[in-house]
């Protein structure tokens, strides 16, 4: 299919970057596939350098009729030293083209109900839940680097064979859905890409989770990084070029912390090799 480039636009009431959703069912119905971008002048305001860097998908939100990346996680990405593709639930795979490394953020939506341990039947179809599958499966097929944040990172391990507590809550006494910047304590744990990039092994974070991954269950990655119940705050596979995290490091990363930075700049060294 031929493509058509698309620029979305900053939104302060947001303060996200965003395309109309109208916009991209209008390329779509022309039988175009969306090549979405940042515009030069914010992706240059953002601290972006175009040169030959790695392209980094990521797949956007949703709100109302907007398609969204929210300003934290675009300046964290763009940082890294990376050019910017942004993906959406219409065509997703195709979208994908070109790309080097993928990010599946956070978000709350309905997930089938196969994901968790709790034998419940609560899923609802719909478009978003689909496209992460769709993206996880295909990454994983060509071996394209992946960093899962919040969500995302719990549909990865889902996908791979993980199960998920629905509510996160009924296991434990420690607030793990929090506004607050500094939430709860993690312990990253030894001998893991993690641990690699943080200096000391006990580090606060902040937590906006409402579900989490069931440690319990044996899946095709290796935990990184439990909370102080016990609750998984990060994995991944060295092998597979997978890293998930459990908390929102972009919050850190925009206000200078180069040691939460350093997690985009995982995905775009390893996209670099890709």
């Amino acid at each position: 299919m031929d493509t058509i480039k698309i620029y979305a636009e900053y939104m302060p009431q947001f303060h996200a970057y965003c395309v109309k959703e109208d916009i991209i069912k209008e390329a779509i119905s022309l039988g175009k596939v969306p090549d979405i971008y940042l515009k030069n002048e914010d992706f240059t305001a953002l601290g972006g350098k175009p040169l030959n860097t790695p392209l980094i998908g990521f797949l956007m939100g949703k709100k109302a009729e907007y398609y969204f990346i929210g300003y934290n996680y675009a300046k964290s990405i763009v940082t890294s030293n990376v050019r910017l593709k942004l993906l959406t639930y219409e065509n997703t795979s195709q979208q994908m083209s070109g790309i080097n490394g993928l990010i599946l953020p956070d978000g709350i939506f309905s997930c089938p109900d196969f994901l968790y341990n709790d034998n419940k039947e609560e899923y609802h179809p719909n478009s978003r839940y689909e496209a992460y599958e769709t993206a996880i499966i295909k990454a994983t097929q060509i071996n394209l680097p992946m960093l899962g944040i919040c969500m995302g990172g719990q549909i990865i391990a889902g996908i791979l064979g993980g199960r998920l507590y629905r509510d996160v809550s009924l296991y434990t006494n420690i607030l793990h859905r929090s506004k607050e910047q500094w939430a709860h304590f993690i312990r990253i744990l030894p001998h893991n890409p993690l641990a690699k990039l943080f200096i000391s092994k006990i580090i606060k974070v902040n937590s906006r989770h409402i579900g989490a991954l069931n440690p319990h269950i044996p899946f095709g990655l290796e935990i990184y990084a439990i909370s102080e119940d016990g609750i998984p705050e990060a994995w991944g596979s060295e092998e597979k070029n997978i890293l998930c995290i459990q908390w929102h490091p972009e919050d850190f990363a925009v206000e200078g912390n180069k040691t939460m930075q350093k997690i985009y700049n995982w995905l775009a060294q390893k996209a670099v090799k890709k």
